[in-house]
């Protein structure tokens, strides 16, 4: 507080005002009496006091028949109380005027006055401390409340560039604090140690909110971005992390830690989980087709393994591939065309060359071929079993099976044209039986068992 609790008076000025103050606690001693008589003589005693206030810088009290100053000059005005203490003082200042309150207790408890900039306001509490204080400043204005002693619990202030607001802890540190500015505003939250735990702003896009830890490492923020939005989580070290994004065409997530990371991604064609290594290569991956969906093992980047899923060539079941390292599928399980299973081996170059399959019915074939041609045919069917052996051309040369005229097998050997050449069978009475015919089958030879 810059005003004692009772000022002196020392200049002459202030010795003829002290004076003035003497009559008028005696006129008002006169007042009082009068007031108990009438309400007339109340009013018009609180009319004479009030003259002897406005005519105390003149040495003189007005009377009714007198003319009312327009101006009273003086340095310095000071109100006081029955008791002679000081209640009031108005006085100018280098920068203006100023205007000062005490209580009954003898503490300046409130200042008001002009400065450089404007005017001021400040309030103090029974303790001296100030509580509230109110400041003109060149380009807006500043308004402080107290927390006890020299301590700023809150803080309101004002700029041509906008607003600012602060909140501070029994620390004295701004633990809370806002502002506003040309792009946008800001939020912000301190611990105790005054470090950032929660960031809310304006970004380029949209807003941002920013996460940290006591210690001041960031762990989280989110982030309107210029598509969609987008996540970032981390772990105190830095080894674990999480980000996350979203736009139109696609939603991104992906996990990454000292030892690998994850991906997980959907498009307007489906989706993919990706497991990746920790250069960020993919080493398996979950992805849906046209059909369904399917598994994938790599070996890093996007050289396959083997899948296993939804077969998107037949809509009927699954597949399961295992690929060489041209990435040509060597092995394969499959569900056919008929809904049955299908067991394929093939070359380097991904040709089958061993093809096992099941029928619609209880039956099964097994296939060999070589260069694109079936070499070899095996096949249970409802009468037995059935093998065809196929030239090089494609065509079968060699038929055995059960014979459908007769109990017993049959074998046909066939020319390269395909006409029968030779035919093993069992005759009407179940013996054995040879024929044999010439190159173009024209003429036939019998060579039958002994009756």
């Amino acid at each position: 507080m810059s005003e004692p609790s009772h000022p002196s008076i020392e200049s002459t000025e202030d010795a003829r005002i002290a004076s003035l103050a003497l009559e008028l606690r005696a006129l008002r001693g006169e007042v009082e009496s009068l007031r108990v008589k009438t309400r007339s003589a109340r009013i018009l005693g609180a009319f004479s006091a009030a003259a002897l206030v406005l005519g105390a810088g003149l040495g003189a009290i007005a009377t009714p028949e007198q003319q009312a100053s327009r101006v009273v000059q003086t340095k310095r005005l000071e109100i006081v109380d029955d008791a002679g203490r000081v209640a009031l003082v108005a006085t100018a200042t280098a920068q203006g005027g100023r205007l000062d309150l005490w209580n009954a207790a003898g503490a300046n408890t409130a200042r008001i006055g002009a400065n450089d900039s404007g005017g001021d306001l400040i309030l103090w509490n029974r303790d001296g401390s100030p509580a509230v204080s109110a400041y003109a400043q060149a380009s807006g204005g500043r308004l402080e409340l107290g927390g006890g002693g020299a301590r700023v619990a809150a803080l309101l202030e004002s700029s041509t560039l906008g607003g600012r607001l602060a909140l501070a802890n029994r620390a004295g540190n701004p633990v809370v604090g806002a502002a506003a500015f040309d792009e946008g505003g800001t939020l912000r939250v301190g611990n105790r140690e005054n470090r950032d735990v929660a960031v809310l702003s304006t970004a380029e896009h949209g807003g941002s909110l920013v996460l940290g830890a006591d210690t001041g490492e960031r762990f989280a923020r989110l982030l309107a971005g210029e598509e969609g939005g987008e996540l970032d989580l981390a772990c105190r070290s830095g080894a674990h992390r999480v980000a996350a994004s979203a736009t139109e065409k696609e939603a991104l997530v992906t996990t990454l830690s000292a030892k690998g990371a994850s991906r997980l991604e959907a498009t307007a064609d489906g989706g993919t989980v990706d497991v990746l290594s920790t250069d960020g290569a993919r080493l398996a991956s979950l992805e849906a087709n046209a059909v369904g969906g399917v598994v994938v093992c790599r070996a890093g980047g996007e050289r396959a393994l083997a899948s296993m899923g939804a077969n998107p060539s037949l809509d009927r079941g699954g597949i399961f591939q295992i690929y060489n390292a041209s990435q040509a599928p060597v092995f394969a399980a499959a569900v056919n065309a008929e809904g049955a299973g299908r067991l394929a081996l093939g070359t380097r170059e991904g040709s089958a060359t061993f093809i096992a399959e099941s029928g619609g019915d209880d039956g099964a074939s097994l296939s060999l071929s070589r260069s694109g041609r079936r070499a070899l045919a095996l096949l249970a069917g409802s009468n037995g079993g059935l093998l065809n052996l196929f030239s090089a051309a494609g065509a079968p040369v060699v038929v055995a099976g059960t014979a459908e005229d007769a109990a017993g097998g049959a074998v046909i050997v066939r020319g390269g044209e395909g006409k029968d050449l030779v035919r093993v069978g069992i005759d009407e009475r179940g013996g054995g039986n040879v024929i044999l015919f010439n190159k173009d089958a024209s003429e036939r030879r019998a060579v039958a068992a002994p009756r």
